[in-house]
């Protein structure tokens, strides 16, 4: 893709551009990797496609997965994989191809335009300038709202998750769709819709939570406020939909606040949430990213300065790509990583070794 051709276009233009871009070079920038064409397992992050149900067409350009009834070109991709909006997507995917959107203006990134003010290099706070704070307020009234009942305990307990690590973690578990109409009563219903707390099709006279009755609610708590929420189905027979995040807010880093802990000197990079806490009940407190390519920015890769730092995302072919990419990063910051070997019994994730009855890692 020329970088002066890119320059002249407009919106429309630029958006077919990116549209144009194979799969595959898409699947580079996010660290996975895609087929040129045909059949594969879906690599969105909430679909645990334990068949091939995910098809790239045309050249690469296009894809489509039966499993989840998605498709679309580079854009839709991206939207798919980082659970984002459009103008998000379309800006990150810019900025990976070297250029930066605000707004309806577009330039080469690093390059100033005549007559404006020099603009800084596109950078991940850059590229989500399109998201509202976190309604932390609103986020603490649902997880007061959401305590763990007895299901929600034994699908804990079931995954080697002991009380004392729950209750540290504040894990609570979702009551009936009565809540968002509360929520909605004492919020309103923009407020609530703005949230991500409501499926995409809400409105001010039918609105849904975008997360299920009875699933286990895991809050992701920055500087004592919460400010993401994800949740877990108990339900194991639709896996495309047992994980669910909120609707169109940037997902964020799990137990990110111990990036900053001076007092933790051995730190873990592990793949989702359960990964992260499982972790942390074996000794090694964890971060977890939803999705092996989920990015660190800068400063995050800046905090680990100083640490022992371990990767322990999944142990498979998107994780093992990730770990290489991913020790590759941390060194340009000075950060040396080391990547954990899979373990001897088979096992395919962190919490699958806790599961094993090990207590350390």
């Amino acid at each position: 893709m020329d970088i002066r051709t890119l320059e002249r276009m407009g919106v429309k233009e630029s958006t077919q551009a990116l549209n144009s871009l194979r799969l595959e070079t898409v699947g580079s920038f996010l660290g996975i990797q895609l087929p040129v064409k045909g059949m594969a397992r879906c690599p969105l992050p909430n679909h645990d496609d334990g068949t091939p149900s995910f098809e790239i067409r045309q050249e690469g350009r296009r894809w489509v997965c039966y499993a989840c009834n998605l498709s679309g070109g580079a854009i839709d991709f991206v939207m798919a994989y980082h659970n984002t909006d459009f103008m998000t997507a379309k800006a990150w995917l810019m900025s990976k191809c070297g250029y930066a959107i605000r707004g309806n203006k577009r330039h080469p990134s690093g390059t100033r335009i005549l007559g404006a003010k020099p603009r800084p290099q596109p950078t991940e706070k850059n590229v989500e300038i399109h998201e509202s704070a976190p309604d932390s307020e609103l986020y603490q009234e649902l997880l007061r709202q959401s305590p763990l009942r007895k299901s929600g305990l034994e699908y804990l307990q079931s995954r080697g998750i002991s009380n004392p690590t729950i209750d540290r973690f504040a894990i609570g578990q979702m009551p009936s769709t009565s809540v968002a109409h509360q929520l909605v009563r004492e919020f309103g219903f923009a407020r609530v819709k703005s949230s991500g707390l409501l499926t995409k099709n809400s409105t001010p006279n039918w609105y849904l939570s975008i997360l299920p009755p009875d699933a286990v609610l895991f809050p992701y708590i920055e500087g004592g406020e919460i400010t993401y929420f994800q949740s877990r189905g108990l339900v194991d027979t639709d896996k495309s939909n047992r994980w669910r995040n909120l609707n169109h807010r940037r997902m964020r880093i799990y137990n990110i606040d111990i990036l900053t802990n001076p007092t933790v000197n051995r730190l873990a990079i592990c793949e989702g949430v359960l990964d992260a806490i499982s972790s942390a009940q074996m000794g090694c407190e964890a971060i977890g990213l939803i999705g092996a390519s989920a990015p660190l920015s800068r400063q995050n890769m800046i905090s680990l300065r100083g640490k022992h730092v371990e990767i322990l995302l999944d142990w498979d072919n998107a994780g093992e790509n990730r770990a290489t990419a991913l020790r590759k990063e941390l060194s340009q910051f000075g950060v040396s990583a080391t990547r954990r070997l899979a373990p001897r019994s088979g096992a395919k994730d962190v919490n699958d070794y806790l599961r094993e009855g090990h207590t350390s890692l």
